[in-house]
């Protein structure tokens, strides 16, 4: 990366030349550097945990919500002639 150290040079020199262009290289750095993004992959999850809640609760809603459940069997107990 040669060429990359040799652009560095250049740029030092005309910086110490011209202290105009250094405050404008500093602008323009600090208006292109990357922004970090730490939020991103909050809003992510955050939006994964809603969807997961939605499907959930549309599950829940679209199941049958009355189970019939049999009813227990009566016993009949007969009780022997004459014991009453």
């Amino acid at each position: 990366m040669n060429f990359e150290r040799e652009l560095a040079q250049i740029e030092k020199q005309l910086v110490t030349q011209d202290p105009l262009l250094a405050e404008k290289l500093e602008t323009f750095e600090q208006i292109t550097a990357p922004r970090p993004r730490t939020g991103q992959r909050r809003h992510v999850l955050l939006l994964a945990a809603i969807v997961i809640v939605l499907l959930a609760l549309t599950s829940a809603l679209a199941a049958d919500p009355v189970v019939e459940h049999p009813k227990p069997s009566q016993v009949v107990r007969e009780e022997p002639p004459g014991s009453g």
